[in-house]
């Protein structure tokens, strides 16, 4: 009996043993592990084509919670954290941690821009900047409030390829400020003076031709901005709406700046279908109807 009870003893040490190893282990393991309960989230940072068609997008992500190491799907096919060289579209990404957890989310590259009625337009970059390829054609504010507009000859067919005309401070939306977002999409604004003359320098102009007052200048910079030309601007001959008049569809293009020139005045741009010259005055009136083009903000 004596015997027999020792033993048991023995097997009881060793059992006891055994499970505070294990236990010793496990809260080791615990402690250098994060919390498995811990969902896997992703946050994307997009980098949106530079134009309309382009394939030079990108999206970087970061991971949170779950356990590394990770896998990567996207969408397309890829397989790695980080994508590059994208055209616009839906991309989703799906991440798998080592306890298999499982994420996914999409984000959306874009490489056109949308008015507050919808309308889309093409965009592309020139030098440091990106523009719209067309001229608005926008009937609202960006807050969905009417404003006055004209399209040529009240010819409403002729407004997707010339846009409609509009007189400084419907532009404007009512501001004076110089780079106003006006009538224009979020992120976007009406063009300084300054940043018109940044574009025409970075198509050839000199800064001293840039900076003359009421006058045309910086041959060929003209021609490469009209449809057609080189730049990608596509400017269209538009013409202009005052006094009841439309005058000019198809011979001359006039856009407002967000420049003022005085209370009365502003600064506009010029293009004539026979010049190859840029014309920069301010010697028209607010209420002269114009085309305006959009810049994106930096």
């Amino acid at each position: 009996m004596n015997k027999s009870y020792n033993i048991s003893i023995k097997y009881v040490q060793l059992c006891l043993v055994i499970v505070m190893v294990c236990f010793f282990i496990r809260c080791q393991n615990g402690e250098d592990e994060p919390d498995p309960g811990e969902p896997v989230e992703i946050t994307f940072e997009v980098t949106d084509p530079t134009e309309t068609g382009a394939s030079d997008g990108s999206i970087v992500t970061e991971i949170t919670g779950g356990i590394a190491p990770f896998s990567f799907l996207w969408s397309n096919g890829a397989k790695s954290q980080n994508v590059e060289e994208l055209q616009a579209g839906m991309y989703t990404l799906t991440v798998t941690d080592s306890h298999d957890q499982i994420a996914i989310d999409s984000v959306e590259l874009t490489d056109v821009v949308k008015d507050a009625d919808g309308n889309v337009y093409t965009i592309k970059k020139i030098g440091g900047q990106t523009w719209m390829k067309e001229n608005l054609r926008v009937q609202h504010a960006p807050d969905s409030t009417a404003i006055t507009t004209y399209v040529y000859n009240n010819d409403t067919t002729l407004q997707n390829l010339y846009g409609r005309l509009y007189t400084w401070h419907v532009a404007m939306n009512g501001s004076v400020e110089e780079g106003a977002q006006g009538i224009c999409p979020c992120g976007w604004h009406i063009p300084s003076d300054k940043e018109f003359k940044e574009l025409e320098i970075y198509l050839g102009m000199t800064e001293s031709e840039a900076n003359m007052v009421n006058v045309w200048r910086g041959s060929p910079v003209g021609q490469r901005l009209k449809a057609g030309g080189d730049s990608g601007y596509n400017a269209q001959m538009a013409g202009r709406y005052y006094a009841s008049r439309f005058t000019l569809l198809g011979q001359w293009e006039y856009m407002w700046t967000s420049s003022e020139n005085s209370s009365n005045s502003a600064w506009r741009r010029c293009l004539d279908k026979g010049r190859s010259t840029v014309g920069r005055y301010n010697t028209f009136t607010k209420d002269y109807g114009f085309s305006v083009r959009c810049i994106k903000d930096d």
